[in-house]
């Protein structure tokens, strides 16, 4: 694939056009994703505390009111950093870029984010939910005075059902608190919703949030004629009475011809989760590699009766993975040497914010000086960075931010690890970088060990490594991990 930037830059007119769009369904089944990145106000500065009653439900005051007016802030778009508009200030912190920003700055580390949104009529009944691809950090999400939820980390992807408490048929606020007075990390890491927000509309029986996985297999390994696709859709039924469903798996070629179809049915109980599987085949695949980046898609469709009640479409690629201590990586069975770089995601004028088509220059510029590989230093990268790489043919090391068994970390970590597993670019996971206390230990070990067995489960094909600056220290969590 030519990945010129020009040709880059003509190839993403279209495409940012397109995912930024409805995704209702032809058939009329009740799904939408909606960007919601536009018409927000934004004010720097906390003068009302965290905006939350401790006493009465529903009672946010500040910002987090209906009655609040914001006339006088500044209306900004996302993606919005806003560490990067700040001045330089020797007294700052060198690695963060000099910004006046953490915990020696309150006056610029904490900021407000409005806006309103309305839903038709014709949305009751539906499940909406609020998607956040990235906020930095420690983010309080309100809707219509109603406190939703905290999330502390400052690279997690997040969402919230908002079913309850939304007006249907009316307006909406929606305000969130962004608190960046403590640093997660040594680099520049901005501040503020950084990366994209969505309004996702779906029904009562609907495909779960990042409930779509399809995986390859080979008989021996070797790639060599059909290729065994395993399809994993996971359902979620909020309604209170069990659901009859049937989910079909079309498989489309790169060039849009169908090649396989696979069928199931289940029955799914009120309020419940279910995961269903089962396999296809691919006669004659595409092989994905950096050099000829193929990529299928997957169209899922549940209906209950004779009703088509959700489907999604997803790209995947067909291809295996492997490290073998005599011969290397190995792509699709063959040795194939990584010439990889460790990236952050910070960009020269825009801080964090990255538009996403900066997003495949720099993947582009990277092939161009050579590279087929990249590390996601060190946390979970945005989606369209890793859409890029699959696009455009890119090895992808994707690396966990910290290291911890807990149940925060641990959520975090399976959410992290279901959002990315349908990446072909993706081929091996990094639990955490360079815990310079625990890594060693047996504790250490003990913690890593929880996380390796909870990613293995969610995802049997990728192997897994740390990014331990042990050499050939075979202690604590270089132990348990599959590359070192």
């Amino acid at each position: 694939m030519n990945t010129s930037p020009a040709r880059v830059l003509a190839f993403l007119s279209g495409f940012c056009g397109a995912f930024h769009t409805s995704t209702v369904a032809a058939d009329g089944s009740v799904r939408e994703r909606l960007s919601a990145d536009s018409g927000w106000r934004f004010h720097l500065g906390d003068e009302w505390g965290m905006g939350q009653s401790l006493a009465k439900a529903c009672t946010g005051h500040g910002p987090a009111s209906l009655e609040f007016s914001d006339v006088g802030w500044r209306r900004v778009d996302l993606p919005h950093d806003w560490a990067v508009e700040l001045p330089f200030d020797r007294k700052a912190d060198a690695g963060h870029g000099y910004k006046p920003i953490g915990a020696g700055f309150p006056e610029n580390s904490i900021g407000w984010y409005r806006r309103t949104f309305d839903l038709p009529k014709t949305d009751a009944g539906c499940r909406i939910w609020i998607e956040f691809d990235g906020v930095f950090r420690d983010s309080m999400v309100y809707v219509n005075g109603w406190f939703i939820g905290r999330h502390e980390s400052g690279y997690g992807s997040f969402r919230y059902d908002i079913t309850d408490v939304v007006n249907v048929g009316g307006r909406n606020l929606i305000a969130v608190r962004v608190d960046a007075s403590h640093f997660e990390g040594w680099f520049y890491e901005g501040a503020g919703i950084y990366r994209h927000v969505w309004l996702v509309k779906t029904g009562p029986l609907a495909i779960a949030p990042d409930g779509v996985f399809v995986y390859s297999r080979f008989k021996k390994d070797v790639p060599v004629g059909p290729a065994e696709l395993h399809l994993e859709t996971r359902l979620y039924n909020a309604g209170p009475a069990a659901a009859s469903a049937t989910v079909t798996w079309d498989i489309l070629a790169p060039d849009g011809r169908p090649v396989a179809r696979a069928r199931k049915a289940a029955k799914i109980a009120g309020a419940a989760f279910l995961e269903i599987n089962q396999t296809t085949s691919v006669r004659t695949p595409l092989l994905w590699t950096p050099e000829t980046p193929h990529l299928y898609r997957v169209r899922t469709r549940v209906t209950s009766g004779d009703k088509v009640v959700d489907q999604m479409e997803n790209e995947f690629g067909i291809r295996t993975v492997a490290f073998d201590p005599d011969k290397g990586f190995l792509l699709n069975g063959k040795p194939y040497v990584i010439k990889g770089t460790c990236n952050h995601q910070d960009h020269a004028g825009v801080g964090t914010a990255l538009p996403d088509r900066l997003q495949y220059f720099r993947i582009a510029k990277l092939k161009e000086m050579g590279s087929n590989a990249y590390r996601t230093a060190h946390h979970p990268p945005t989606p369209e960075l890793l859409a890029a790489c699959d696009r455009l043919g890119m090895l992808v090391l994707n690396e966990n931010r910290l290291l911890g068994s807990d149940e925060r970390h641990l959520r975090e970590l399976e959410a992290f690890v279901r959002r990315d597993r349908l990446h072909p670019s993706v081929v091996i996971w990094s639990l955490a970088n360079e815990e310079w206390t625990a890594q060693g230990t047996d504790a250490g070990a003990r913690v890593a060990t929880t996380m390796r067995d909870l990613v293995k489960r969610l995802d049997p094909t990728r192997p897994i490594t740390y990014a331990a600056p042990m050499g050939n220290d075979f202690s604590g969590i270089n132990r348990i991990v599959d590359v070192r």
